[in-house]
């Protein structure tokens, strides 16, 4: 009887981790997701230096279509805008401005979570008669 429940226990956690589990497919899926994603904010950060930047940036995936003389002078202007030293100190500028944003939020997220779990510890949710007197 042991042996037969400790089998069954071993199916199930086994069931239950490969259904949990992601496949090839959805691997590929989240991975051009990402992909995209970092894109997007790369072509948004370069939006606020130069409109023209970005657009090449926002082309650079579909450059490889092109034909080699159209890939060559696509080549020319995305190295000739990419490597203004203007546009550089105003990407990388942007940059650094959007790091210190995002880390600011996973703080404020952070203290928010404190906050919520040190409200539980304390009684704000009513582990006594009072507990609606919580004051803050």
């Amino acid at each position: 009887m042991k042996t037969t429940m400790k089998l069954s226990v071993l199916v199930l956690s086994l069931g239950l981790l490969t259904a949990c589990a992601m496949t090839p497919a959805e691997k590929a899926e989240e991975a051009q997701r990402r992909a995209q994603q970092m894109l997007d904010t790369q072509v948004s950060l370069a939006q606020q230096c130069s409109p023209e930047a970005a657009q090449l940036m926002k082309e650079m995936p579909n450059a490889n279509k092109l034909s080699e003389t159209q890939k060559k002078v696509f080549e020319e202007k995305y190295v000739k805008a990419v490597n203004n030293q203007a546009f550089q100190a105003c990407y990388n500028m942007a940059w650094k401005d959007y790091r210190e944003q995002n880390a600011m939020q996973a703080e404020q997220m952070a203290v928010w979570a404190n906050t919520d779990a040190n409200a539980w510890n304390d009684g704000f949710f009513f582990d006594n008669p009072f507990a609606w007197d919580y004051g803050f």
